[in-house]
Parts: C-alpha cells; structure tokens; sequence
C-alpha cells in the first residue's frame, strides 16, 4: 500500500501531537484528532504506544540529584571573570576616550 504525501503530512502532524497529548496538555481539539487518525494508521498507532511505554518509564523513575555541577568549575568561573575584565577594558577605554582620566 503506498502512502500518499498528504497522508505522510498527516502522519507528522498527528506524531507531533504525542507527547502533549500524552502530558495531557493538548487541547480537546488535537486530542480528538490524534485518537481519529489511530484508529485509521496502524504505524501511527504502534509510534503512540512506544511514547507511551517511555513516557511511563520515565514517570517510574525518580529524578536523581547530584551534588556535582555539570560544568567544571574553572569554565564556571572563567565566564564571569572574563565578562567583568572586559567591562572594565570597555570603562577605561571610555573614560580615556572622554579624557576623564
């Protein structure tokens, strides 16, 4: 059976929709065209189910903490101390230029 491009559109459409739909943040709207188009689009339907299962997985398991920062901390100090040094050369580049100084 071949799938035509609107068909195709629709497919893409409808897949954007799951994960709002799932989260049950799609409007009443989109959630009546997602749960139309599965009962017509085996694919479409199988795509749906997958995000389900992974959305429960994930909803299973509890957000884990860590202690650690995800940047090493000479990157985390480096940025403000670089934009701080830049500001003052920027200060005195203007104050010399106003002959302030």
């Amino acid at each position: 059976m071949t799938v035509s491009a609107t068909d195709h559109r629709e497919c893409e459409r409808v897949r954007e929709l799951f994960t709002a739909e799932i989260d049950r943040e799609a409007t009443e709207l989109e959630e009546a065209a997602v749960r139309r188009h599965l009962r017509t689009c085996a694919e479409c339907a199988e795509a749906y189910d997958a995000h389900v299962a992974v959305a429960r997985g994930l909803r299973q398991h509890p957000l884990v903490r860590t202690s650690r920062h995800p940047l090493p901390a000479w990157i985390r100090y480096r940025t403000p101390l670089a934009i701080g040094a830049t500001a003052l050369v920027v200060l005195a580049v203007l104050l010399v230029g106003s002959d302030v100084l």
